[in-house]
């Protein structure tokens, strides 16, 4: 036998040997109270979904003076850490917000803790309370608006079986939003601009439906709450979306002729394309000539996570976004109704901006950008405009929506 193999022969031996000792040296007659632990595993199959909620914010946002009815840097900084949980949990497929109030969608087949609930909901709820005191400062600035005391959401576990369960649920929790903002809407309007308590407030709405408390709105408060935005009427939903941006790519000469690609730059200026070539982590354009050993465009895309504040009810979502329930979104979907519509694909936005070309699917989003520090940005102030119209520099920096954390999710 040779030195270097008996060498090797010899660390097994030892790394064995240490193995089996560290093992028996672990166990103690200690150990039998892990029998005690209730196993609590998801059942298999089934969307898993955590909702968070925020504890006695009604105190919470009076003792930091939240603005009434709605406060956007309290929503928006309440996306910001939801999605700062997505970005961290990638099989997170949707999430829906409003209030104080978080959904996270697993997917079906997610494998995270071993699809154990009570360490999947302590996760999510630890990181989503971090991340709100994190972010606290970038919304809330100057002294009177420090944190008197630590904030505290609790959390839940629900499986739903179907997609029919699951849609219901986000259904469910978008008319909650309809109807908490409404009252809330019409509650402070009496109080703000009639001059009501809240007693004489709350007993003016007592017993009063929808249609009543849009005509209070509207004859008392000189409100049309149709007007309202949608940030506040409807929630807000996040998902993952793909970023695409180009950049120059290598192509070093060989005998053969053909070229392997390696990026040479990234964020360099090209000018827009609203179609976009196959996408890979190194694009290549086989029927298209270019030099070998020299430089050509290719495109790559990232997954980020974007917010939209839309209708999540009706069907049209969901036929817009097909993968959130696992379809394969380059073929046509049916309408879940049966009605026989098909998922169109909707137009695209093209810009420019420092990281190369940006593709953002239109009217599907708002108008989104990505600064130096990858944050990506909604842009509510961009109306809805055709592809070939030119997008101002002052309307991409226009950053009035939430924030969006970009994650290499693959």
């Amino acid at each position: 036998m040779s030195a270097p193999m008996g060498r090797r022969l010899y660390n097994l031996l030892r790394i064995k040997w240490s193995t089996n000792i560290t093992q028996k040296m672990a166990k103690s007659k200690f150990e039998y109270v892990r029998q005690f632990e209730i196993p609590d595993k998801c059942v298999l199959n089934c969307w898993i979904i955590v909702r968070i909620d925020g504890k006695n914010f009604h105190r919470f946002s009076d003792d930091h003076k939240f603005e009434k009815p709605n406060d956007p840097r309290a929503l928006h900084l309440m996306n910001t850490a939801a999605a700062t949980v997505m970005s961290d949990f990638k099989d997170i497929v949707i999430a829906y917000g409003q209030s104080d109030e978080y959904s996270f969608v697993f997917k079906k087949d997610t494998t995270l803790y071993s699809r154990r609930a009570s360490k999947i909901m302590t996760n999510v709820v630890s990181k989503f309370s971090a991340s709100y005191v994190f972010h606290w400062t970038k919304y809330f600035q100057g002294e009177e608006q420090h944190l008197q005391y630590p904030p505290a959401f609790d959390g839940r576990v629900v499986l739903y079986p179907s997609n029919k369960n699951m849609r219901d649920y986000l259904s469910w929790r978008q008319a909650d939003c309809h109807i908490n903002n409404l009252y809330n809407t019409a509650f402070w309007g009496l109080v703000i601009k009639k001059g009501l308590t809240r007693r004489d407030a709350e007993a003016r709405l007592r017993g009063t439906f929808s249609g009543d408390k849009n005509e209070i709105l509207f004859s008392e408060c000189d409100t049309n709450y149709n007007n309202e935005p949608e940030f506040y009427r409807k929630g807000t939903v996040l998902m993952w979306d793909k970023y695409v941006y180009k950049v120059d790519v290598i192509t070093p000469s060989n005998k053969d002729g053909a070229g392997t690609s390696t990026t040479k730059s990234k964020g360099t200026k090209h000018e827009p394309q609203a179609e976009s070539s196959k996408k890979s982590k190194s694009v290549t354009n086989q029927n298209a000539p270019f030099k070998v050993g020299g430089i050509h465009t290719g495109l790559r895309t990232k997954p980020i996570v974007v917010c939209d504040h839309c209708d999540i009810i009706g069907d049209q979502f969901w036929l817009d976004h097909p993968h959130i329930l696992g379809i394969d979104d380059d073929k046509p979907s049916e309408s879940p109704s049966g009605d026989g519509r098909t998922a169109q694909k909707p137009e695209s936005i093209v810009f420019e901006n420092l990281d190369g070309i940006v593709e953002v699917p239109f009217p599907k989003h708002r108008l989104y950008k990505c600064d130096a520090n990858e944050t990506l940005y909604s842009s509510s102030s961009v109306q809805e405009r055709g592809t070939s119209d030119s997008i101002s520099t002052s309307e991409v920096n226009d950053t009035v929506g939430c924030n969006v954390v970009t994650s290499d999710r693959s």
